[in-house]
């Protein structure tokens, strides 16, 4: 019988995505789960338009660190593509990797698009959702990241009542109507990933 190993999820973007409160999100509903779960401090710089990325470690058996060496990630989950591309390196080969194709081109020196995306696609276990369309769609501009995080709980140990509790839970200071439009999103995003493999 093998021990339980420890599994991390990686999540980046750039400041004013929501980077950390996804990343919140998701501990609680790991610890919820009745997991051992530990969360990085985020790295980069927080500001907006700033690059920044946080670390999410969890198992079976209590956690000395939250941090992941490099190729130890299960998941990746990354709200800019480029910021993704930063990252694709923590990813194990058997990783999957969520990301939103819409670009935060604040930077000099932004690399083409198109290369970007074709370097995302080249990866396996590799999702891209166009979650500018999405927002539009579903009349939440702000929709990526739940949807995002709904892609990612395919690949995630966790009952849909637990995520339901805790996402209602983040927002309900904010109005039913906020918290409805994000428990949407995630579900819109969750919808995107049939019968995943490895799940």
């Amino acid at each position: 019988m093998n021990a339980p190993r420890i599994h991390g999820i990686v999540l980046s973007g750039v400041g004013g995505q929501g980077v950390l409160s996804l990343a919140q999100i998701l501990l609680e509903a790991l610890r919820r789960s009745g997991l051992h779960a530990l969360q990085s401090e985020i790295h980069g710089m927080s500001q907006r338009g700033g690059s920044v990325h946080a670390q999410v470690c969890y198992s079976e058996i209590p956690l000395t660190s939250p941090i992941l060496d490099e190729g130890g990630a299960d998941l990746l989950i990354a709200l800019e593509p480029l910021e993704a591309l930063r990252y694709v390196s923590m990813l194990r080969m058997d990783g999957h990797l969520v990301v939103s194709e819409e670009p935060q081109m604040d930077m000099t020196g932004y690399p083409p698009l198109d290369d970007i995306y074709a370097a995302l696609k080249a990866v396996r276990g590799a999702h891209l959702i166009d979650t500018e369309d999405l927002a539009r769609r579903l009349n939440h501009r702000q929709a990526g990241g739940m949807a995002l995080l709904g892609m990612a709980s395919r690949y995630l140990p966790i009952e849909d009542g637990v995520w339901r509790d805790v996402i209602s839970q983040r927002f309900e200071a904010k109005g039913a109507r906020v918290t409805d439009k994000n428990l949407e999103a995630f579900e819109a995003g969750r919808g995107l990933i049939h019968d995943p493999v490895g799940a």
